[in-house]
């Protein structure tokens, strides 16, 4: 029995070709998850390539290079956007309260979908959020795009990936109570709604805005059940939250959530759409019979 290098050569293959051939069978029959790995990077610069996005932004998802993105749009003929400069950031696309307006409706729909958004930019969050934003803006102008305004694709990825640097934040409007974005470097806020002046307060502390968890209010309920038996069983503080790979904040939640009954705990679930609303309200001491808190 020949071996594949020698049967390869034996047919007329080159050297090289062989050792291609048998990396790349290597690589399909041994490491089939690699294999898959790369087809869906492919089947995600495809996506990325239709939804219309930079080549800038579908080389930092998928590890291609420009000329093989260049190379893609040519096989599915798509003519890309105009590239010219660098990518912006979102305070110079908040400057004006029509953008505002635009990019808060695209951030209230991505902070609902985006898995993590504070530790990562979630680019399906984001197309999947900007398709529902888009269907929003025509939806308030008769079916028709006010172009002058429109947040496009890759603007509403900037603005998510300047959320996660903690560049940009939510404000909520004292007059009108709406969410909108705003950025970090502005010592004043203009809701983009009813003009409603907010001017930050010199002491305030963004850290403070930080996101405690990324879990839900289920996924913390059903933590604390977990949290309760290991402290039953004996088990550290500490062997508990590397068990879970919970933090400090997450535990006390979860102490906390521990004297509540099932009708308590489902009347949490009613009120409370993020967890990290939930942890903070418990760990505030503030009380979970109040008003009902919209998921940021």
């Amino acid at each position: 029995m020949h071996p594949p290098l020698f049967r390869l050569t034996r047919h007329g293959c080159s050297a090289e070709s062989c050792v291609a051939m048998v990396k790349l069978r290597f690589k399909t029959d041994l490491f089939p998850a690699l294999s898959k790995g790369i087809e869906m990077d492919e089947s995600l610069a495809k996506t990325l390539v239709h939804v219309g996005f930079r080549s800038a932004i579908i080389r930092i998802h998928t590890g291609m290079t420009r000329k093989q993105v260049t190379s893609l749009r040519k096989r599915e003929g798509i003519v890309g956007p105009s590239e010219s400069g660098p990518l912006p950031n979102a305070e110079s696309l908040l400057a004006k309260k029509e953008a505002t307006l635009e990019a808060s409706l695209f951030m209230l729909a991505y902070l609902i979908t985006a898995k993590a958004p504070r530790s990562e930019i979630d680019v399906d969050a984001v197309m999947a959020a900007h398709s529902q934003y888009y269907d929003c803006h025509a939806a308030l102008r008769n079916g028709q795009l006010d172009l002058e305004n429109v947040l496009e694709i890759d603007d509403a990825w900037v603005i998510a990936r300047d959320y996660r640097s903690k560049e940009v934040t939510m404000r909520s409007c004292s007059t009108c109570h709406i969410e909108f974005v705003v950025s970090i470097n502005r010592p004043k806020h203009c809701c983009p709604l009813c003009e409603g002046v907010q001017v930050r307060d010199r002491f305030h502390c963004d850290f403070a805005d930080r996101s405690l968890t990324h879990k839900t209010p289920a996924e913390l309920i059903e933590m604390s059940s977990k949290v309760s038996q290991w402290i039953n069983w004996g088990y550290s503080v500490e062997e508990i939250k590397a068990e879970y790979e919970l933090t400090d904040k997450e535990f006390a939640a979860c102490k906390k959530l521990q004297s509540f009954g099932p009708a308590k705990l489902q009347d949490i679930l009613n009120r409370y759409a993020s967890g990290d609303r939930l942890v903070k309200a418990l760990l505030s001491g503030t009380r979970t019979q109040t008003a009902p808190l919209r998921a940021r």
